[in-house]
Formats: C-alpha cells, structure tokens, sequence
C-alpha cells in the first residue's frame, strides 16, 4: 500500500485526488485509518490524448456528510468497486480510463 503523499503524486489533478482504482482504494483504506471523513466521489474520464472530462455515466455519489464515517466509507467502496467492474465489462468511452475523484472533509 502506498502513503497519502505518494498516491496524492500521482494525482491527474493538482487540486482534487483524481486516482486510479487501486488509489482510490488505498486512500480509502488510509481515510479509514486516519478516520478522514469522506464526502463522496465522482467519475472522471482520462482520454487517450491525456485529457481529462467529468464520466457521464459514474455520477458518484451525493453529499455523506450526514452519514458516520465507517458508512460513508464503506458506500463509496462498494459504488466505486461495482463502477470499477461495469467499466470493465463495457467502457463508457473506448480507449479512455475511468478515474476516481474522492472529496473529504479536509
């Protein structure tokens, strides 16, 4: 597992943790540790000429700010793991990468 500062190099956004999936479930396996609370996530797409476009298809989650952390954490897991899945089995855009924009409460 790689560390806060690692994961957030590796960031396609200097503003927002824009990962890959393996990142995004180790940043929420250190959120949980470090009992980070966690807002939500949306789907960011990465085309093959590098761009970046908001994921038509994988609208993340609303606001879990009213939900205890352990929750929120455990509904952005899952919806991020079957998003994950889908993409898998039928892409949303041929060619491009589904990445994963977590939001937290710092």
């Amino acid at each position: 597992m790689y560390s806060f500062e690692d994961i957030k190099e590796r960031s396609e956004s200097e503003s927002e943790l824009v990962v890959s999936y393996a990142d995004a479930m180790d940043l929420l396996l250190l959120f949980e540790q470090s009992d980070t609370q966690v807002l939500g996530w949306d789907g960011w797409l990465k085309y093959e000429n590098g761009k970046l476009g908001s994921s038509q298809k994988y609208q993340g989650t609303v606001d879990l700010s009213d939900l205890p952390n352990s929750s929120a954490i455990a509904l952005v897991k899952s919806t991020i793991m079957r998003a994950h899945t889908e993409w898998g089995e039928e892409p949303e855009v041929n060619g491009a990468s589904l990445l994963f924009c977590i939001t937290t409460g710092t």
